[in-house]
């Protein structure tokens, strides 16, 4: 791909809209006379350092690619690692529970990946990228496209609020704006803790989605961490937390202990019942059994990849969630091993929490710079380490910790039989809740 051509100025056009640039770019080519920079700026080179070895390219600075950049350079210093990222501002998803709980201040989640970059002696290119030409190895930024020699992308999850039943555009923006997820770092954050604080009386309701979502134990601790403000400032309110599962997904027995023990009148856990439909207008949540009119809330829709999986290529046929077409113990797309995807676009079952987004990212590293020399790493299973604040007013947590193995004979995902789970709520583990993340962002940023 040395010029833009017609072809991939249309697939162009596909890649800015998936990434959410479509404001800023879609319609360029029948605006090319209008702004001829854009296109130039598009096939030029980005104004980053030349190479002075291989480069390895990584899309996403989440908590994968933080530690991918961090590794690859740890590994092997003669990489040139450049680290493209949309945001200017690194906000954290994992430990934003304890935020809205009021146990930690924003400050903590939020980071710079500046910081991130000077100490890992990587590069931190703000861009979005629109384009990938995995022929010529070429990533095409709104900022000018950078040749790869190996490329990672991590950029995380999208919401399908179709999978719910809700399809109409209208619609969709409308459960977007006024009663977000807050699955996605950043705005939606902010506004669930502003709805929290100023919630009167009523229905607070959420929702936990089917399938593999992030992260597994997150809905039921947040409806905790609501309730326990809800008893504690004496509201009339109630959360309402729908789940199609007959059980919490991970730490069944200590969630379903603090729903009885703790928020008995605060909390009503709804299982075994699936979404069909969401009206922002009526308030209404429509299930298989019943309507549920609520008076605010946060509506946690069906996940899947980043969209620019599905929009280069990367998918995998027939996938529900649209997670990439990968080697599940190499993490490179199936037949390129100059790419691969981790994080939260992966399709193999394991929890997608930040513990396992750090250990995947570790080992896609070593995979990478094992075969920059014509070698090759086992696989190890990745770890999850999931606490979560069941009473953030006692300050006690349970405590999830997974390892995973595959069943060659059946090709299936089970988890091995070292994975534990602490469901006997202390404020030992809540300690350690709190210092997990600190070391986390120290060993990222610091």
């Amino acid at each position: 791909m040395t010029d833009i051509t017609r072809r991939n100025l249309g697939k162009l056009t596909v890649g800015i809209a998936a990434t959410g640039a479509a404001s800023t770019f879609t319609g360029a080519s029948s605006r090319a006379q209008e702004a001829p920079n854009v296109t130039t700026s598009l096939s030029r080179p980005a104004e980053i350092p030349a190479s002075r070895g291989p480069r390895a390219v990584v899309v996403g600075g989440g908590w994968a690619g933080l530690t991918i950049c961090r590794e690859l350079k740890r590994l092997n210093t003669r990489l040139q690692v450049v680290l493209i990222e949309k945001r200017e501002i690194f906000v954290s998803h994992p430990l934003s529970n304890l935020w809205l709980g009021g146990l930690i201040p924003l400050k903590t989640l939020t980071h710079s990946f500046l910081d991130a970059a000077v100490s890992g002696k990587y590069q931190y290119f703000n861009a979005t990228m629109i384009d990938l030409d995995r022929t010529n190895r070429r990533v095409t930024t709104d900022q000018g496209y950078i040749v790869y020699d190996y490329l990672v992308i991590a950029p995380g999850v999208d919401y399908d609020y179709g999978a719910m039943g809700v399809r109409d555009a209208e619609q969709v923006q409308m459960l977007r704006t006024r009663y977000p997820a807050a699955f996605v770092s950043g705005s939606e954050h902010i506004t669930l803790k502003r709805k929290i604080k100023e919630f009167k009386k009523g229905i607070f309701l959420l929702t936990a989605p089917p399938g593999i979502y992030r992260c597994a134990a997150s809905p039921y601790e947040r409806a905790c961490i609501i309730a326990a403000h809800f008893k504690k400032n004496k509201i009339p309110g109630k959360v309402v937390l729908v789940d199609p599962r007959d059980a919490p997904a991970v730490n069944a027995q200590g969630f379903q202990a603090a729903f009885d023990d703790l928020y008995s009148d605060h909390l009503e856990y709804i299982t075994s019942t699936v979404v069909q439909g969401a009206d922002p207008v009526k308030k209404t949540l429509a299930t298989d059994f019943d309507e549920i009119k609520y008076e605010d809330g946060a509506i946690y829709p069906r996940t899947r990849a980043s969209r620019i999986i599905e929009a280069f290529g990367l998918a995998q046929p027939r996938n529900s969630q649209k997670e990439a077409n990968i080697d599940h113990f190499n993490y490179n797309i199936i037949g390129d091993e100059r790419v691969y995807v981790a994080g939260d676009c992966r399709p193999m079952p394991f929890s997608k929490s930040a513990s396992v987004a750090i250990s995947e990212g570790r080992h896609v590293a070593k995979v990478i710079t094992a075969r920059i020399v014509d070698k090759s790493v086992a696989w190890q299973t990745p770890m999850s380490i999931c606490y979560s604040m069941v009473d953030p007013v006692g300050k006690k947590a349970i405590l999830s910790v997974s390892f995973y193995r595959f069943d060659r004979p059946s090709g299936q995902w089970s988890f091995a039989s070292n994975s534990k789970s602490h469901n006997d709520r202390s404020d030992e583990l809540g300690r350690r809740n709190l210092s997990w993340g600190d070391e986390q962002f120290r060993v990222l940023f610091s």
